[in-house]
């Protein structure tokens, strides 16, 4: 045991409470062994119905979080009987892939053959081991056209501070109608992502990404409406991309902005955890909901 003179404790009490907390914390470090709990297994259905577009579906597999990683093919169901059906028009979606020229992968997911129309209801069946996963949506939706795009070189959010691209339209001031932007743009090797990670495979050829925004936003009731974006790959003066502006439903928005809740969550300690949900689906983690897009606008990054 250590003992301090009754002086020392009187002129230096506050050196002593810390000196006495530290070593009460030392005390009661003990390792913890946390053994894995059961993990039952569920499905992911995301289709995003626009007009014009050819349905496409993506079903997947869950895994833990801490299992090795599994590729894109591991995780596709390939199985699975679905249909998407408008009145008595019925499509039957089968399996296809495209290649993601950054990822060096390929991506798998099921394709319908008629293009989605506008303002019609739909109707999602898949049927998969005995089990039936169902939902509708509506393609009754607006295109937003946006009336400007420009470019700031430094905005705060909760991931840190970022430059971003600045998208201005009217909002179009109707209940349940939410937006989220997208860029198209021709990449090569010399870019990265916004997490650092360089594609394994790229060459000077370029290929053609799709930058899809995190965030969605709702309808505040304005009549002008401005969102940030930051962009998810690397860029320099001169690059050029097509931006586009999503209007999509309630269940879209429900999903993509749980999705982001959770991201968030991850990287940042004194944000409350979200876990993904069934929401839409009672049986199933995702989203079978509507997007219309407006025209794209060409923006050249300044600097």
């Amino acid at each position: 045991m250590v003992r301090f003179p009754k002086q020392f404790l009187r002129t230096n009490w506050p050196t002593f409470v810390i000196w006495l907390a530290v070593t009460g914390l030392l005390a009661c470090e003990k390792n913890i062994s946390v053994p894995p709990q059961p993990y039952v297994s569920t499905v992911s259905i995301q289709s995003l119905l626009s007009p014009g577009e050819r349905p496409v579906l993506y079903f997947d597999r869950t895994v833990p979080y801490f299992d090795a990683k599994q590729s894109n093919v591991h995780l596709f169901i390939r199985d699975a009987q679905v249909t998407i059906t408008a009145g008595d028009v019925v499509d039957r979606l089968i399996p296809d892939s495209s290649y993601n020229g950054f990822r060096c992968s390929y991506e798998y997911f099921y394709r319908g053959k008629l293009p989605v129309k506008s303002n019609a209801d739909y109707r999602l069946n898949i049927q998969w081991q005995g089990q039936n996963y169902t939902a509708t949506a509506s393609t009754d939706l607006p295109v937003t056209p946006i009336d400007s795009v420009s470019y700031v070189s430094s905005f705060k959010d909760l991931y840190g501070d970022h430059e971003g691209i600045v998208i201005n339209f009217k909002d179009q001031n109707r209940p349940a109608t939410y937006y989220r932007y997208t860029m198209a743009r021709s990449i090569d090797s010399t870019v990265h992502d916004a997490t650092g990670l360089k594609s394994p495979c790229l060459t000077d050829q370029k290929v053609r990404v799709l930058e899809i925004g995190r965030t969605v936003y709702p309808s505040r009731g304005n009549a002008e409406l401005t969102i940030v974006a930051e962009p998810t790959y690397l860029h320099k003066k001169g690059d050029v991309g097509y931006i586009r502006l999503q209007t999509m439903d309630r269940h879209t928005y429900d999903f993509y902005d749980q999705l982001d809740r959770q991201k968030l969550a991850q990287f940042n300690p004194f944000v409350e955890p979200v876990f993904l949900k069934p929401t839409q689906f009672s049986n199933a983690i995702g989203v079978f909901g509507a997007i219309a897009v407006s025209d794209s606008v060409r923006f050249m990054y300044p600097e």
